[in-house]
């Protein structure tokens, strides 16, 4: 190996120690599979074999989620949400963290496990995941003021003030009867960003 070879090497590229098979093995050890597969289902039903390869291909095809496809039922993953969210009411983050992590691979499109993801990390101040769960739940919804609310608020703590007056402004206009908790809770964000963009101008004025 040449220097310039050495240089261009990633610290991930390593032998993991296993030898590559020869082709006549892979093709026993293929054959010798499929003869087992054959065997275990050799009394399930035509209809049931094809009802289940027509639930992977509807799968691959993105027509059903996880949960669907291992047969959860709704209320299964409802009971689960709200054991993961009594988690997190009563501060255990990480078991609400796992909860909700199961969720989101389960149910993928729906906003509401993303969201919650999102607020559980934040709390942790894993600010970087949290605001990907947001993204992931708004992009699914994009009236998820709960989402738009924290990942604004995220964005004005690290003094992103453009993209957090975005994300406050479109959280406001969620709810024009402006009960929604979350909505007032933006507007109280975007007057602090009000703040913090004085205080900046201020700042410059004096230099």
């Amino acid at each position: 190996m040449t220097n310039k070879d050495s240089k261009n090497k990633k610290k991930w590229d390593f032998s993991i120690g296993i030898k590559p098979m020869q082709k006549e093995e892979a093709e026993a050890v293929m054959e010798d599979f499929f003869e087992k597969i054959e065997d275990e289902f050799k009394n399930t039903p035509q209809s049931e074999i094809e009802k289940g390869a027509k639930k992977i291909k509807d799968y691959i095809d993105g027509k059903i989620g996880w949960a669907e496809l291992f047969n959860f039922t709704p209320q299964m993953l409802l009971q689960m949400a709200e054991f993961g969210y009594a988690q997190f009411k009563i501060g255990r983050y990480p078991d609400a963290e796992r909860v909700f992590k199961v969720l989101t691979v389960l149910d993928w499109n729906n906003h509401y496990y993303h969201s919650m993801m999102g607020t559980i990390l934040q709390r942790q101040k894993r600010y970087g995941e949290a605001i990907a769960e947001y993204t992931q739940a708004i992009e699914l919804y994009s009236k998820d003021v709960v989402s738009l609310t924290n990942r604004g608020e995220i964005f004005l703590q690290h003094n992103l003030l453009t993209e957090a007056e975005e994300d406050l402004k479109k959280a406001v206009d969620t709810d024009i009867d402006g009960k929604n908790k979350w909505v007032n809770r933006a507007k109280m964000l975007l007057t602090q960003l009000e703040k913090n963009k004085k205080g900046a101008k201020k700042q410059k004025g004096d230099k």
